[in-house]
This record gives C-alpha cells, sequence and structure tokens, in this order.
C-alpha cells in the first residue's frame, strides 16, 4: 500500500511540474493527469480571469453592430452616421471610397459582431497554456498573436532559422482580447468564420461556438487537426464555462 501511495504522488509531482513549466509552443489542447479537483479549480480560475474581458468586448462590439442596424433602414445616411461608418471601416479595415454609403454598412455588419465566449475562451486556454505560458506571462499574450517589426514583441525560443516574427506583447488582458477579436473579425484568413456566422444570424440563431469554429482552420498550422482539438474543448468546458 505505501508503494502505490508513493507512486501516485509521483505522477502528481510530474504533471504538476509539466504545467508549471509550459513550453515556449502552443498548447495542443491535451489537459494534465492532475486530479480531476485540481485540473476544474485550474481551469475554472482561468474562467473567471478571461471570461469578463470577452463579454466586455463583445458588449462593445455588439454596441457597434446595433448602431449600424439602425443605420441600415436609413435612405440617407446622415453627416453624423456618415461620420461613425468612417470610423468602423478604419477599426475594421475596410475602404470607405468617395462617401459612405448602404453598401458600406451591410458589408461592416458581416465584420462588426460578437465572437463566441466559448470559442474565445478555449482558444485563450488552448494559446496560452491555460495563462501559464511565457507569453502570458511576460507580453500578456493569450491568443499567440504575431507581430513583425523588430522589437515588437518577444523573441520565441524556438523561431525557425531566418524567421523575423515576435509574439506580441500587450498592456493587459484585456487588450490581448481586443486585438484577438479584431483579427477573427477583419483578416481574410477568418473569412469564412465570418460567413459561417452571417448565416446563423440571418437565421436568427444563437451564435453556436462548435460550428463557428470551423472557420479557424487557418489560425494554426495544424489545419483542421486544430479546428477539432478546439470543438473537443469547447465541448468538455461548456459547463465549466456557464459556471464561471
Amino acid at each position: 500500500m505505501p508503494a502505490l501511495w508513493l507512486a501516485a504522488l509521483l505522477v502528481l509531482a510530474a504533471c504538476s511540474a509539466k504545467l508549471v513549466n509550459a513550453p515556449d509552443t502552443k498548447s495542443d489542447g491535451r489537459e494534465s493527469a492532475q486530479s480531476g479537483n485540481d485540473v476544474s479549480q485550474k481551469k475554472q480560475a482561468f474562467f473567471v480571469q478571461m471570461k469578463p474581458l470577452v463579454e466586455q468586448e463583445n458588449a462593445r462590439t455588439l454596441e457597434q453592430r446595433s448602431a449600424l442596424q439602425q443605420m441600415s433602414s436609413s435612405k440617407q445616411l446622415s453627416w453624423m452616421e456618415k461620420r461613425t461608418v468612417r470610423l468602423l471601416a478604419e477599426e475594421y479595415r475596410m475602404e470607405v471610397g468617395d462617401q459612405p454609403d448602404q453598401a458600406l454598412v451591410q458589408a461592416l455588419l458581416v465584420r462588426v459582431d460578437a465572437v463566441p465566449v466559448e470559442m474565445a475562451l478555449v482558444q485563450a486556454a488552448n494559446e496560452s497554456a491555460w495563462g501559464e505560458s511565457r507569453f502570458a506571462n511576460e507580453g500578456n499574450n493569450y491568443f499567440g498573436q504575431w507581430c513583425y517589426s523588430k522589437g515588437c514583441g518577444i523573441v520565441p525560443e524556438q523561431r525557425a532559422p531566418g524567421a523575423t516574427h515576435e509574439v506580441r506583447r500587450f498592456d493587459d488582458a484585456q487588450e490581448s482580447v481586443r486585438a484577438y477579436m479584431n483579427n477573427i473579425n477583419t483578416t481574410r484568413a477568418y473569412e469564412s468564420f465570418r460567413k459561417l456566422r452571417m448565416e446563423q444570424r440571418k437565421r436568427n440563431q444563437p451564435l453556436d461556438a462548435e460550428h463557428l469554429a470551423l472557420g479557424l482552420k487557418s489560425y494554426s498550422e495544424r489545419g483542421m487537426a486544430y479546428v477539432k482539438i478546439i470543438q473537443a474543448m469547447i465541448r468538455s468546458n461548456r459547463a465549466l464555462i456557464a459556471s464561471s
């Protein structure tokens, strides 16, 4: 019996060391062999920290969306509405042209929308090793976002020879969440995500995080394998996220 207890303690110690010494790479979403209570507490602490930040950013985005929806019924945009559209077009990286018009309003509605909380949270968990990665601790980077000018962030220890990218540094976690959502809502790589989201909106359906994760194929070089990891993490953490 003492030998069995000693073996169990050694296993728990090894697992704890793996979590504390998170590698300088992205997590693959696999969870530690720690006891169920320890893992659950660790995950819930992460969700409690990050969930309000995601919800706050979604609330800001949905306010912008509401303003656009009100404009979409206007036959002619007022001066103030045109100014708002110009500002949103700049934030969401769209060309304005000669004058803001209804076509631009409709195009913005595809981009200016919420990101499912479950999807954002499990991506943050995956990319930051549940908040314990070097990049999260040193640069408040929870989503593995890169930058390309020297000194813009943290140089990865395992960066390939000749590569110049750095892992972007943020002032705080909220800034990291905002940059992540802007990335999802603007770049060409996630056009399929935005299309899937708009289809759900047109059907008046709630945003389905697991389904919309299909639009994340370009988020990682692992492609569909990454999508499946995120979908599995959404399913396994859904109840814990809801209660956090």
